[in-house]
């Protein structure tokens, strides 16, 4: 638990150091995490990233679901989710999750 707790803390701090980071701004229209959209592979970020990885073995209308970790179409990477949803042990993303920029 004191990892993850950790890793939600420092996953933030790292996310504002390499610029401003975006947010997920579409998700699920039919599944909601903590009162937000339920993110997956496929939804867009506010500066037009697209979620590109998601769950293995987690799908959310077909599709797979993003957690902190998966990967934006140019490399960037979400870093915040959910405090309560967890996918194979990793924070569920929605909508209004942070992801770091493109690597430059």
């Amino acid at each position: 638990m004191t990892r993850y707790l950790l890793l939600f803390l420092l996953l933030p701090t790292l996310a504002w150091a390499q610029g401003t980071p975006s947010q997920i701004v579409t998700g699920s229209g039919t599944v909601s995490v903590d009162g937000n959209q339920a993110a997956t592979s496929g939804d867009v970020t506010s500066n037009g990233e697209v979620v590109s990885e998601g769950s293995t073995n987690v799908f959310i209308n077909g599709k797979p679901a993003a957690t902190v970790g998966s990967k934006t179409n140019c490399g960037g990477t979400i870093v915040t989710g959910s405090s309560t949803v967890f996918i194979n042990g990793k924070p569920m993303a929605t909508g209004g999750a942070s992801a770091v920029p493109c690597p430059q």
